[in-house]
């Protein structure tokens, strides 16, 4: 069965003029990047971002059926800092996820995350497969990789049903608890930095960021994909979402999360509600006035079409 209805028309035309297709849940693009290494072979690089892409890709994350038109659109940058030479890699991680608005041809940002400086430290071997068993961590390579495909599916199904990410949220969670206590690195909850992924995870499970994650679903759902045929019903519900943002960001102020909304969907608010009536554009800019302050002046730009 679909997992979603078709996201425009004209994909909706592929679907009756060619053969059904299945596929897995991530179409996700992946870039290794070694160049701050010098005198450096490049075919391990090269075979680790190829396998990195089809571990990512090929494994089932779910037990839904995803038609190619479904899959998740993802990147995936891994900047290499340090390598011994033999299997032991050094550098950070980087995600961007991206989800199709119904009726056009846009896809609107969802989720920009970077890690805290050099913690992805992992063991890699070209020809050793990555291999995913839950609730078993011996690579950790794989448990990030595991992890974050959790966390893109998690983002994915929070904008299609209220609270729908939930249950990948938790095998975020459980990924880390392993990792932890196989002693894995970058697992730890006394890390300090707030780009880590214990803090992310944590901030996605916290009760208080519970409005929010109703927001991702007003904002998107009732929002955007309603956009192309009712946008000014769209934008009440998008302002809604903006609502339910401000109160997760009231209970727990400065918060990962609430940063992350706006890190992806800050040029976003700016388009929508640019085309707002004046009453409403007052009424975005002084919640964004509170819940966003580092992009204050940017948002002044929603006055401009006065």
């Amino acid at each position: 069965m679909k997992k979603k209805i078709a996201i425009a028309c004209a994909l909706a035309m592929q679907l009756f003029s060619a053969p059904m297709l299945r596929a897995q849940e991530l179409n996700c693009r992946v870039n290794v990047n070694y160049s701050s290494l010098s005198n450096t072979p490049t075919p391990v690089f090269q075979a680790l971002q190829s396998d990195v892409t089809a571990f990512l890709n090929e494994h089932r994350w779910t037990n839904h059926t995803y038609d190619v038109n479904e899959k998740i659109e993802c990147n995936v940058m891994i900047t290499i800092s340090d390598f011994n030479g033999v299997d032991k890699f050094t550098g950070t991680i980087q995600i961007n996820q991206s989800r199709p608005v119904y009726y056009t041809s846009y896809n609107s940002p969802l989720f920009t995350f970077k890690e805290s400086d050099n913690k992805l430290v992992f063991n890699y071997r070209e020809g050793e497969p990555l291999e995913y068993v839950e609730n078993h961590a011996s690579n950790n390579l794989v448990q990030v990789l595991a992890y974050y495909a959790y966390i893109i599916l998690g983002y994915d199904y929070d904008t299609f049903s209220p609270l729908g990410g939930s249950e990948y949220f938790r095998k975020a969670f459980r990924v880390a608890l392993n990792s932890q206590s196989a002693g894995l690195e970058g697992w730890s909850a006394a890390d300090n930095k707030q780009n880590s992924r214990y803090n992310l995870i944590d901030a996605l499970l916290d009760k208080r960021f519970e409005s929010l994650r109703l927001g991702e679903y007003n904002y998107h759902r009732l929002g955007l994909d309603v956009m192309p045929k009712d946008p000014d019903n769209a934008r009440r519900k998008m302002l809604e979402a903006l609502k339910h943002i401000q109160r997760s960001d009231r209970a727990k102020p400065n918060s990962l999360i609430v940063s992350l909304f706006f890190t992806a969907k800050s040029d976003e608010i700016v388009n929508v509600f640019s085309a707002s009536p004046l009453p409403e554009k007052n009424e975005v800019l002084q919640i964004l006035k509170e819940v966003d302050v580092a992009n204050n002046t940017k948002y002044q730009k929603i006055l401009s079409n006065n």
